[in-house]
C-alpha cells in the first residue's frame, strides 16, 4: 500500500476547524475526489468548502455532495457557523438595532446554551484554516491569487515546486481518486460509504474502468473503495508497507490521458 509522508499535513489538519478545497479544472476524477475528501473532513469535524470555477453538468449528478459545490467564490463574503445541534435551534433572525447587523439565534426550551467556542466565523478573504489545491492554480483564472493567502496544500499528479505551499502530496500520473484514497488511509481517516462511492466513481472514469493509466496500487485503491461503498462500515486498512521511503512521489506504470466524462 502507498503511504504518503503526512507529518506536516497532519499538523495542519489537527489545528483546523475549517478547510477550503479549490479544483481549477472540472473532471469526474477531480470533483469526485474533492467531494470525497470534503465529506471525510466533515466527518472529522472540519467544516469544508469545495470551489470549482467551471460549471459541471448532469454527468456529475451521481456524486454525493455535488449540490454543495461552489461555482463562485466571493472573497468578501462572511460565513458564521454554529457547531451546535440543529434540532436544538428554534429560530434564526436578524435586526439592525443600534445601526448594526445583529444575528439572533433562538434555541428551544431546555436546550443548552450556545458557547462562544461553538461559534465559527469564516471570512472568505482568509480562506480556511487549511486549504487544498487539486491541480494548477493558473487554471483558476482571476481567482489564482487565492493561493497567496493562508495555509495551502498542493495535491497533484504533477511534480512542480510551488513556493506558496506549506506541504505537497505529489503522486506522478496517478488519478486524484487514487491519491485521495491512500491519503485518507495515511491520515488514519475512515473511508466511509459515501466517501468510497465518490472515489470509486472517479477511479472508474479516470481509468476507463481500470483499462488505462493503472498500476497495482490503482487496483488496490479500487478494492478499498469497493469494500467501503458496499458497507456502512469503514473498509479495513491494508497492512502498511515496510518500505522506509517517505517520499511523496510515485510513478505508475502508464501515463495515458484520463477522460473527463462519466461512463
Amino acid at each position: 500500500m502507498k503511504k504518503y509522508n503526512t507529518e506536516s499535513l497532519k499538523q495542519l489538519i489537527d489545528n483546523a476547524k475549517t478547510a477550503f478545497i479549490a479544483v481549477p479544472k472540472a473532471s469526474i476524477d477531480s470533483i469526485g475526489s474533492a467531494l470525497a475528501f470534503s465529506l471525510a473532513l466533515e466527518k472529522s469535524g472540519i467544516k469544508t468548502t469545495v470551489f470549482c470555477p467551471e460549471k459541471v453538468d448532469q454527468n456529475y449528478s451521481r456524486l454525493t455532495g455535488i449540490e454543495t459545490l461552489l461555482e463562485n467564490y466571493n472573497v468578501n463574503d462572511l460565513t458564521i457557523s454554529l457547531n451546535y445541534p440543529l434540532e436544538n435551534i428554534d429560530q434564526v433572525s436578524y435586526n439592525d438595532n443600534g445601526g448594526r447587523l445583529n444575528l439572533v439565534v433562538k434555541t428551544k426550551n431546555n436546550s443548552p446554551k450556545v458557547e462562544r467556542e461553538q461559534i465559527i466565523v469564516n471570512n472568505q478573504a482568509s480562506m480556511g484554516d487549511v486549504n487544498f489545491l487539486f491541480g494548477d492554480e493558473k487554471d483558476l483564472g482571476e481567482k489564482s491569487n487565492l493561493v497567496q493567502k493562508g495555509n495551502w496544500v498542493n495535491i497533484s499528479p504533477f511534480s512542480e515546486n510551488k513556493d506558496w505551499v506549506k506541504t505537497s502530496i505529489i503522486d506522478i500520473d496517478a488519478p486524484f481518486s487514487e491519491i485521495i484514497t491512500f491519503l485518507l488511509l495515511s491520515l488514519n481517516i475512515d473511508i466511509q460509504a459515501d466517501v468510497a462511492k465518490n472515489l470509486l466513481i472517479a477511479l472508474r472514469v479516470a481509468t476507463q474502468s481500470f483499462s488505462v493509466n493503472v498500476s497495482p496500487e490503482t487496483f488496490e485503491a479500487g478494492a478499498i473503495c469497493l469494500r467501503g461503498a458496499q458497507s456502512n462500515q469503514s473498509p479495513q486498512t491494508p497492512p502498511q508497507s515496510t518500505n522506509s521511503d517517505n517520499s511523496n512521489t510515485f510513478s505508475p506504470s502508464t501515463s495515458d490521458n484520463k477522460p473527463l466524462s462519466m461512463i
